[in-house]
């Protein structure tokens, strides 16, 4: 495929370039040790993160679709992950939530050769990020990571009223960084809410798929098993 010519890249943050899986099962193996979850029944720190990210993302799609709110998908999620192990619930869940939350956005580790690929692509374009996630810890992510710099807007759902896969939040990303769709590529894991969304704008679309049999097909501009393969588009 010829080279596009684009201005303005949109990047996807969790599972694109943050390395959401690393950094989670890091802070889980430390919240099972700090709160000793073995003596209420939590076997092993593996079977804590097997569950939570089994549990994160059931909880994501509902509140990707708005059927709950961020307060709910929080409250929730450690009581879900007790409730799927077979364990009591613990008084401790709000606990182990503000745990979670206060160190897990400080976890620095980005997916290979996001640096390499950003450092590549920053002095050709004007990239930005475009967030469902939490606006609170988005940003401690980005400067934990060391992404800030290479980021002119950050535009999260609660900052545009809307959430991908949804139109508005797309527009108001392109409005915000003042370009149109057709010199805008999106950058992204989720099919629906990455590829499906930028697509349904009229924006390109690459599609991030690191782990191809676990990633659902999906029609997309660009196909990619490593972030460093953009660099023969870009």
């Amino acid at each position: 495929m010829p080279k596009t010519v684009y201005k303005h890249l949109f990047f996807d943050l969790d599972h694109t370039l943050w390395d959401f899986e690393r950094n989670t099962n890091e802070t889980l193996v430390e919240l099972f040790e700090t709160f000793d979850l073995r003596k209420i029944g939590v076997k092993s720190a593996e079977d804590l993160q097997a569950t939570f990210h089994r549990v994160n993302a059931e909880l994501w799609e509902l509140h990707d679709t708005r059927q709950i709110s961020q307060e709910e998908l929080r409250s929730r999620r450690f009581r879900q992950v007790l409730e799927v192990l077979g364990c009591p619930e613990d008084s401790s869940c709000d606990e182990w939530t503000d745990w979670y939350l206060a160190n897990c956005p400080y976890k620095p580790h980005l997916l290979p050769g996001a640096l390499e690929l950003l450092d590549y692509l920053a002095p050709r374009y004007d990239m930005h990020i475009i967030t469902n996630g939490f606006g609170d810890v988005q940003y401690i992510k980005m400067d934990s990571s060391g992404l800030t710099g290479y980021f002119k807007e950050v535009i999260t759902s609660k900052r545009a009223g809307a959430k991908k896969p949804e139109p508005e939040m797309f527009q108001y990303a392109m409005t915000a960084a003042g370009c149109t769709a057709c010199e805008s590529l999106m950058i992204g894991d989720n099919p629906e809410a990455d590829v499906a969304g930028a697509l349904g704008v009229g924006m390109h679309a690459a599609y991030f798929r690191p782990r191809q049999s676990l990633y659902p097909e999906r029609e997309a501009t660009y196909q990619l098993s490593s972030l460093l393969e953009l660099k023969q588009w870009l």
